[in-house]
């Protein structure tokens, strides 16, 4: 279960973004963003709001799914791959399924009990998050090259600033 803010209100919905403003803006400690979180949460459930509830449950439900995960993630495969090395991968896996009635649901299964096209499809989830990897290690090297061009800098912001450049334009600039 995911939270809908479709249907809630724009009041909610500005409650709900108005907690979440609080919460980011109290801290850069996660475990302490977290404990607040979890006390404004508390409170606003407290007080009956109908959105308090939705995001209490689907954040319980999203613990409750990690937790299973790990759980069924103990249950290992040796793969040997082309290169040589070999892997040793989940046999519980995520993925999408459909009933007789053409509904879609998740589910976590051995892998070898998956149809083909749940592994296609597995693997191409896979192909696309790799991807996004490989876009995060390109945003890491932009950030990085700042300490080249600026060795004193603390940070990539303090580097820009010392050297009197936009970081938004500097990160926008494509390679030369």
């Amino acid at each position: 279960m995911s939270v809908n803010r479709n249907a809630w209100s724009p009041e909610e919905r500005d409650e709900y973004d108005d907690l979440l403003a609080q919460v980011v803006t109290s801290t850069a400690n996660t475990s302490r963003r977290l404990d607040l979180m979890e006390e404004l949460i508390e409170d606003a459930v407290q007080a009956q709001r109908p959105w308090a509830l939705e995001v209490e449950r689907a954040a319980r439900r999203h613990g409750f799914a990690g937790e299973v995960k790990r759980y069924q993630d103990r249950n290992r495969v040796l793969v040997a791959a082309d290169s040589g090395r070999v892997l040793n991968a989940p046999k519980v896996q995520g993925t999408v399924a459909r009933r007789d009635d053409g509904e879609v649901y998740h589910q976590r299964a051995l892998i070898e009990l998956w149809t083909w096209e749940q592994i296609a499809n597995k693997r191409a989830e896979a192909i696309r998050a790799q991807q996004l990897y490989g876009d995060k290690v390109a945003h890491y090297d932009k950030l990085l090259a700042l300490r080249e061009l600026c060795p004193d800098s603390t940070s990539p912001a303090d580097a820009a600033k010392q050297l009197g450049i936009s970081l938004d334009d500097w990160l926008g600039e494509a390679a030369a």
